[in-house]
């Protein structure tokens, strides 16, 4: 289900119908976690109702569909804001449900507002900013999101309190060779860090595989705890903060 706008705004209306859809096949108290597809699950087993995640990383659109499409499979709404390029096809080749996922590719000046009212009635929203977010902005959104038990995914640069962060580290197609060939799938490093991950994780995946899904990549040299590696601090020099995987 699209959004659509009108005069360079969203149709607020048809946006609160579709937050009302979503909240009477759903209560908005006592939301459960969202569930998230199986070859995440090393990473994190689900996503907390009201919790905040973020996605980054090349690579990273694929792997905020595959939460979309977690989320959908296990019965939750699913919004998309800000984000026109979202794969619609690809999540669904990962498992979500088109019925229950609403687009609002442009919400223009009206972005905040927008992700407000879809995380008042929805399981999880999935949304890019379209600049720079105040402290106090985020900090709004998020308790939005908490108080009514919807997982807001981030993408780009996580925000203050985010809860887990999912960052493809290193990606590369195959299919194509010397130049010529189909892509078949992409292989993908993906680290989690932060308060959901422990003390940090990391798995080789598909994203995607072959076959449009999400999977474990059983190609890539397993490390000796069973597919998951620590993820640890890096040590920090003056004006930067990196992550080192182990």
């Amino acid at each position: 289900m699209s959004v659509t706008e009108a005069q360079g705004q969203p149709r607020v209306r048809h946006l609160r119908s579709a937050v009302a859809a979503a909240e009477s096949d759903v209560p908005v108290r006592g939301r459960p976690a969202a569930a998230v597809l199986p070859a995440l699950r090393t990473l994190v087993p689900e996503l907390p109702a009201g919790s905040l995640v973020s996605v980054a990383g090349g690579g990273s659109a694929s792997l905020a569909a595959a939460l979309v499409a977690g989320a959908s499979e296990g019965g939750a709404w699913c919004a998309v804001v800000g984000v026109p390029e979202f794969g619609v096809r690809s999540a669904v080749g990962m498992g979500a449900d088109p019925q229950r996922l609403l687009l609002v590719d442009d919400p223009g000046r009206r972005w905040a507002e927008t992700v407000a009212a879809l995380a008042e009635g929805v399981g999880l929203v999935l949304t890019r900013a379209p600049a720079p977010v105040a402290p106090a902005l985020a900090r709004r959104l998020t308790s939005v999101a908490r108080r009514h038990g919807c997982v807001l995914v981030v993408a780009g640069t996580a925000w203050e309190g985010t809860w887990l962060r999912l960052e493809v580290t290193a990606s590369v197609w195959t299919g194509l060779a010397q130049g010529h060939g189909h892509l078949r799938g992409r292989r993908a490093t993906v680290a989690a860090l932060g308060r959901g991950a422990g003390g940090g994780r990391r798995a080789a995946l598909w994203l995607p595989g072959p076959d449009g899904a999400v999977g474990p990549d059983r190609t890539a040299e397993a490390p000796q705890d069973g597919g998951v590696r620590p993820v640890r601090a890096a040590p920090r020099t003056a004006g930067t903060t990196t992550t080192e995987v182990a």
